[in-house]
């Protein structure tokens, strides 16, 4: 599988005491297209639509995968919110896709 970015994973928990709680994961070798912009051929609904696909060997836990969840382009600290995110290139996870079948088994992120 071609990979051209490093990524950070942010999945999102309730605490004990029901407060956010965003852990982090680094992946150094995504394949990372779409993203900020206009587009006369996606319109401008989907011109900010990013696709993450990651390699199957390098996830450990399928499980953190959640609509909802934050992608940020590079690598980012750990943060407390999303509005932590304010300097940084990030989409909000919309859709999920495990293809683990064929030659670059991989899991395929949707954002917004």
């Amino acid at each position: 599988m071609i990979t051209n970015k490093k990524m950070t994973y942010f999945h999102k928990t309730l605490g004990a005491n029901r407060l956010e709680k965003w852990d982090r994961y680094t992946f150094n070798q995504v394949w990372l297209f779409g993203g900020k912009g206009s587009s006369v051929n996606k319109g401008y609904e989907n011109a900010n639509d990013v696709n993450v696909r990651i390699p199957m060997n390098d996830v450990d836990d399928i499980t953190i995968f959640k609509v909802g969840d934050i992608i940020v382009v590079g690598d980012h600290g750990n943060i407390t919110k999303q509005s932590d995110l304010a300097d940084a290139e990030y989409y909000n996870v919309t859709s999920i896709n495990v293809n683990d079948f064929g030659k670059n088994p991989h899991v395929h992120l949707g954002g917004k």
